[in-house]
């Protein structure tokens, strides 16, 4: 019996996948005849699917802030009764019981990684041997940026999250600022990954990584506002 259930849910899966996969094949390709150009078709994609995901995105960021504070109020529960083990538990339980909803909502944000996956696997996955007006420089979206002007504009995308915990308005659900080896590590992989990717991946991966920065940064600046409202 196990082993049918487990059949069945790779069979949905896999159906739901390929529907996915269509759908956005589909839509590329509408985009691509409105626009006549694959680079334009790829970032209107891009950002088409991000914003249809803003929902889960903000719900995600929401839980994260709220389990920051719901960790602070532990260690508090646990300092306070360091002496009390048993009564430690006891309070401790509580807590989880009155807050464990919010817990659960980190995972949301989880449910649309199957969905840029197979944003990322249609671009990768499309014959698209033409060039964009995004990157004169290349004659086709296959092949690799050798300019590099890909790799290291996606590598400055890529950091710019971190870099808002340099601003201290903004330094809201991380009050430490990433450690610079955090922000070379990032610049290197980013290159890496890029430098060997077809420019189609590459203009997705900016495209993406930039629409993440910006809802980040309009996050913060509301979390930052309502703070102020409440001083």
């Amino acid at each position: 019996m196990d082993m049918i259930n487990d059949s069945s849910f790779k069979i949905l899966f896999r159906e739901d996948e390929f529907f996915m996969s269509n759908l956005l094949s589909g839509v590329l390709n509408i985009l691509f005849n409105f626009t006549n150009d694959w680079g334009l078709a790829i970032v209107a994609l891009t950002i088409l699917v991000k914003v249809l995901l803003i929902p889960l995105s903000i719900k995600q960021k929401t839980a994260l802030l709220n389990q920051q504070n719901l960790t602070s109020e532990i260690n508090e529960i646990k300092k306070k009764y360091k002496d009390n083990e048993i009564k430690m538990n006891e309070e401790l339980g509580k807590y989880y019981s009155q807050n464990g909803f919010k817990f659960f909502g980190v995972f949301i944000g989880l449910l649309q990684i199957p969905i840029l996956i197979t944003l990322f696997n249609v671009i990768r996955g499309n014959s698209i041997d033409a060039g964009s007006i995004l990157v004169p420089w290349v004659s086709s979206l296959k092949a690799y940026d050798h300019n590099y002007i890909i790799p290291i504009l996606y590598a400055l995308v890529s950091i710019s999250p971190n870099l808002l915990n340099y601003i201290g308005v903004l330094r809201k659900f991380d009050e430490s600022k990433p450690l610079k080896q955090n922000i070379l590590s990032v610049i290197i992989i980013s290159i890496i990954i890029t430098s060997r990717s077809p420019v189609a991946i590459g203009i997705y991966l900016i495209t993406s990584s930039g629409i993440s920065f910006v809802e980040e940064l309009i996050y913060r600046l509301i979390i930052r506002n309502k703070e102020l409202k409440q001083v």
